[in-house]
């Protein structure tokens, strides 16, 4: 049976965060019907087309924090994924909105049942925040996003960003992920693997210093195949009296989920959480994938 390969490019981002470029194979055989090609180069068609739409909605929402709410945040992409196993048409992204420095927000964008999703988190160590839509307030955390700890046994951090960055690195290895999935009998249980770079490094300089005393810091990616599942913030704290190093988990999927440090359980997600309150630090924004 000869078989027929077309091969199909669609360059569409050229976002200087994430580039990418998108090729897609249809394998056709010289007794496939013209109806059964036109299906494939439909559905081709239909997730170039939403990979452009997930492009698009990087800023459907303007987020802003501080007093007032008057210091609008910069969004950035931070990474590309597809998830088939769980029918997600089309790529996902995630993007991280910063006050110029630190990272307040992450939403992981993806299309699910005809909507585009703005799976939405807070990173704020306290400051308001807020999302908007054509002016209209859609989400208004009323409490801290994360809760951050002190790493135990770690060392203090390093005075040069370098040597931070490597400090980090070991930290993070101390970590791990688990996603306890959907199911109540935790039979879709999964190990999660920590990502070797991160996601996004911020390290303050010296004449910038901050009302949180964040000095350095990083995301951190737990992923099942290449899907973010837990974020872990690690942080450089210096506030004149105490310099330490601090970690929190963020969650991003709305499967159960585990962080443990050095093989002890120390953080949890409950299954299915609530997504739909504006005041919660945890929210999903919906919109059709038109």
């Amino acid at each position: 049976m000869k078989r027929i390969w077309i091969l199909l490019v669609f360059a569409t981002v050229t976002h200087p965060a994430v580039a990418f470029q998108q090729t897609i194979s249809i394998q056709s055989t010289d007794d496939s019907s013209p109806k059964e090609l036109s299906k494939q180069l439909s559905a081709t068609e239909e997730t170039a087309r939403l990979s452009d739409l997930i492009e698009n909605a990087v800023d459907w929402y303007e987020l802003r924090s501080g007093p007032e709410s008057s210091l609008v945040l910069k969004s950035r992409p931070v990474m590309r994924w597809r998830n088939v196993t769980r029918g997600q048409d089309g790529e996902a992204m995630m993007v991280i909105w910063t006050d110029g420095q630190r990272p307040e927000a992450v939403a992981s964008i993806y299309p699910w049942q005809e909507n585009l999703v703005h799976e939405m988190d807070s990173l704020s160590r306290g400051r308001t925040l807020r999302a908007l839509d054509d002016g209209s307030i859609v989400w208004a955390p009323q409490e801290v996003g994360i809760q951050f700890r002190p790493v135990p046994e770690a060392m203090s951090p390093s005075a040069t960003p370098v040597l931070r960055q490597r400090e980090m690195k070991i930290l993070a290895a101390r970590f791990s992920g688990v996603m306890t999935g959907w199911r109540s009998d935790d039979t879709d249980r999964e190990e999660l693997r920590l990502l070797p770079r991160p996601l996004y490094r911020y390290e303050i300089p010296a004449d910038k210093k901050r009302s949180d005393h964040v000095i350095d810091g990083s995301l951190l990616a737990f992923v099942s195949g290449t899907d973010p599942e837990i974020i872990l913030v690690l942080e450089a704290f210096d506030d004149g009296t105490s310099r330490h190093w601090e970690y929190a988990c963020v969650r991003a999927t709305s499967g159960g989920l585990e962080m443990s440090l050095d093989k002890t359980v120390i953080w949890t997600a409950q299954k299915h959480p609530v997504a739909d309150q504006i005041t919660l630090p945890h929210m999903s924004l919906r919109k059709p994938a038109e």
